[in-house]
């Protein structure tokens, strides 16, 4: 039984599936008008970025974590492989 178990969780915890359902929140967060007007409020905006948004910075932390758990922490934008 634990055999079968460890089969299963070794085939959805592992670096492809985290990875790219990092990426897929990521990139989908980026994309803004998912969700309601609250994380959609523009904080300020930039000439070549557009609208800053709760929402867009969440898409961006997602996306560069995806990154960092895809490439097994050898680029790792937000630093973050001595904490994990």
């Amino acid at each position: 039984m634990m055999e079968i178990l460890g089969k299963i969780q070794g085939a959805l915890v592992n670096k492809w599936t985290m990875g790219g359902s990092l990426l897929v929140v990521g990139v989908a967060t980026l994309g803004g008008n998912l969700f309601g007007d609250v994380l959609n409020r523009v904080w300020f905006s930039m000439p070549l970025m557009g609208d800053v948004t709760i929402l867009r910075l969440m898409g961006l932390l997602t996306t560069l974590l995806a990154v960092a758990v895809l490439t097994d922490g050898k680029f790792d934008p937000l630093d973050v492989q001595e904490e994990v």
